[in-house]
């Protein structure tokens, strides 16, 4: 009876330390995979970072075109009142010459 109380005993010992074993691994395991998911987070927050810098990159660049071309067309359209400008200042002054010379 003894001889076969220390080999449950042998059993139970052995199962316990593969127990352990089988423990230890998928705590190895879970290391493992925390790292990875930390390592993926970074990769992702990484790139949300550069993407978010290429936008704000773009959407400057597409201001100062916009602010170059309001630019452009303020300049233009002074250029085009000035000229209606001078063009009525000559016309009254013709208006006002033919005006004259009628009344003479």
């Amino acid at each position: 009876m003894s001889e076969l109380w220390d080999r449950a005993k042998q059993i139970a010992k052995e199962a316990g330390i593969e127990v352990s074993d089988a423990g230890k691994t998928v705590a190895d395991s879970n290391a493992e995979m925390t790292n990875q998911a930390a390592g993926a987070a970074g990769a992702a927050w990484d790139a949300t970072k550069e993407t978010a810098g290429a936008a704000a990159v773009g959407a400057a660049k597409l201001a100062d075109s916009a602010t170059r071309a309001a630019t452009e067309a303020a300049d233009k359209t002074a250029s085009f009142a000035s000229e209606a400008v001078e063009a009525t200042q000559a016309a009254t002054a013709e208006s006002i010459e033919a005006a004259k010379k009628g009344l003479a």
